[in-house]
């Protein structure tokens, strides 16, 4: 038998078609009962991938219903310990469509079955091929093209699959499934592919079980004081945008958030006027280390600005003209959503915003204690944030930049993939949100730069539910987890891909969703999870997703728009020293102990 013909095999025959409908096929399995001693025997069961064969074409589909008809069940309860006379029927959801000849497999349904066609058990290796064909399609180059080996077909152990992470990263890919479905499996099998065919990848990893469990990646860690050498990182303050400080410090909206905003703006002039010493000359102040800055325009000298030795502005009792000069002359740079300056004089600086109305000779007022008193409150959140251990990840100077290590991983032609681990970022103040959302935004923008266009990258984030499509904050100094549904919405054309996992789909964006190309989809229990992922992906219809609560640990129903049905594939395991660390505790070690009088340390 050729390996064409082999599409259509004659000992495989299951049944006959009885009834045709727009999207499925009622046949006869005559061979399908499970006789008493010959249940091994019996062919045609829910799940079997069948062709049903159309003269010059083949229809995949797969078998979602085998049953009795009403009026033999009665026999069949007589007969059970003889050979009874009734005969299965069955129901096949018909997925794509595979030409004979070819072998080349297309989406939807070219050719309708009719009554009277034969309806066979698909081989492995031949369904395999097929989509393997159809998956590689345009990808194919002088040399063989890059595949991410997933695993194999469920049922169908000699069905490989494989997939050209064109189709599988292109459009973003999603994870999703219950605890103890196989998600995280998914994720290191990704991940660890990635690294072997030579790809790029970030793992954001908020558990920690990741943390040496891909090959040859570069690990951090964020607030951990026990952190090996050299692994200990922080993201630099100055990175972070103001909204984000807001979120931190939550100042109040009538007196404190104005404050605050002053005060950011004077220490950005101060960073912007010190670096810039020929067009704003510098005059020492005798007896002090404050500076004097001149103003000039027209080539003619408007004023100073008094900058203390803390190298914050000083303004009560100073001209007004000099500094709204300067501010003028800056205002580009000043509109900057960043906190680029020096965050640990931000409050001596709320301070000196505190001040009486403007004078009339064009002078500011003196310090007003009152409005000093007001923010008291701020200064001292400040103060705590910026000491605090919990806040280490952004205001401590203990650790590496971790903006410099991704650009150093990215410049390395070897580097194939970094883990970050955020195991010991507090939950305090939103600290792991803001945190993760900040990467994300500086991911972005080295994206926005064209930097990923020929060296493609691609974002693992894992329990995306936490930090997709909130906002975290009070009323006032809110701040939208926008960044990883901003990379899905535009970072394709970019070359920044993103995989987002999670446990509780129905908690992610309905527009991020819909950004996502290929999903994996494991065990979902939940009603209102599955109803979700239907509603995402327009392919998974009600009879694919019936399958979605009864999938085994490490089954997942994988679809995308490359891919020619919903297919449902069993995930091959993680080697032995990639498997995450997701297991709980261990009950029958640690209880019980005390009453046998044993100590577990």
């Amino acid at each position: 038998m050729s390996e064409l013909a082999s599409l259509i095999d004659p000992s495989k025959r299951i049944g006959t078609v009885t009834r045709v409908t727009a999207s499925a096929v009622e046949l006869t399995l005559p061979s399908a009962l499970a006789a008493l001693g010959r249940r091994g025997l019996a062919k045609g069961s829910v799940g079997d991938f069948v062709f049903v064969d159309c003269d010059r074409s083949a229809i995949l589909g797969r078998v979602t219903e085998v049953g009795i008809p009403d009026r033999q069940r009665n026999v069949l309860e007589h007969q059970i310990e003889t050979d009874p006379t009734v005969e299965p029927q069955g129901r096949v959801q018909l997925l794509a469509t595979v030409s004979k000849t070819t072998r080349k497999v297309t989406r939807g349904i070219n050719t309708q079955p009719r009554v009277g066609d034969g309806v066979y058990l698909a081989e492995g290796g031949a369904l395999s091929n097929s989509i393997k064909d159809a998956l590689e399609g345009d990808v194919k180059g002088d040399s063989a093209p890059l595949l991410v080996e997933l695993g194999h077909l469920s049922g169908l152990d000699d069905a490989a699959l494989s997939i050209p992470p064109e189709k599988l990263f292109g459009r973003h890919c999603g994870v999703f499934g219950a605890t103890g479905g196989g998600k995280s499996w998914t994720v290191s099998r990704l991940v660890n592919e990635i690294v072997r065919i030579g790809g790029k990848c970030i793992l954001f990893d908020p558990t920690g079980e990741f943390t040496g469990k891909v090959a040859g990646a570069r690990e951090f860690e964020f607030s951990n004081d026990q952190a090996a050498e050299g692994r200990l990182v922080r993201f630099p303050s100055e990175k972070l945008s103001e909204l984000d400080l807001n979120a931190l410090l939550r100042p109040t909206g009538q007196s404190q958030g104005p404050t605050l905003r002053s005060a950011i703006i004077s220490l950005r002039l101060a960073r912007l006027l010190l670096a810039d010493p020929v067009r704003f000359p510098q005059h020492a102040v005798e007896g002090s280390d404050a500076l004097r800055i001149e103003v000039q325009h027209n080539h003619q000298t408007v004023g100073f600005i008094h900058l203390d030795e803390n190298r914050t502005v000083s303004k009560a009792s100073q001209h007004r003209k000099p500094l709204g000069r300067a501010q003028l002359m800056l205002a580009d740079q000043l509109a900057a959503d960043d906190c680029d300056f020096d965050l640990r004089v931000l409050s001596n600086q709320i301070g000196k915003e505190c001040l009486f109305p403007a004078n009339t000779d064009g002078t500011f007022g003196a310090v007003d204690p009152r409005q000093v008193g007001y923010n008291n409150t701020l200064v001292i959140r400040i103060e705590t944030l910026l000491n605090s251990p919990d806040m280490s990840c952004f205001f401590s100077k203990d650790g590496l930049d971790i903006c410099a290590e991704i650009e150093a991983f990215l410049e390395d032609q070897h580097a194939r993939a970094l883990v970050l681990s955020f195991e010991n970022v507090s939950f305090k103040n939103n600290t792991r949100e803001l945190l993760l959302n900040a990467l994300g935004r500086y991911l972005l923008g080295i994206a926005r730069q064209g930097r990923f266009r020929k060296k493609p990258l691609v974002c693992l984030l894992d329990e995306a539910h936490q930090f997709i499509g909130r906002s975290v904050g009070d009323d006032q100094n809110s701040v939208n987890l926008d960044a990883f549904g901003l990379i899905a919405k535009e970072g394709r054309k970019y070359g920044l891909s993103t995989v987002v996992a999670t446990q509780r789909p129905r908690d992610v964006p309905q527009d991020v969703l819909s950004q996502l190309g290929t999903l994996f989809v494991h065990r979902l229990t939940n009603d209102r999870d599955r109803e979700t992922i239907e509603r995402a992906c327009g392919d998974l219809d009600r009879n694919a997703a019936a399958f979605i609560p009864s999938l085994s640990q490490g089954e997942a129903i994988i679809v995308g728009p490359d891919l020619p049905a919903p297919l449902p594939i069993k995930m091959s395991k993680p080697e032995k020293g990639q498997r995450p660390e997701s297991h709980g505790p261990n009950y029958q070690v640690y209880w019980g102990r005390e009453q046998a009088g044993d100590v577990i340390d």
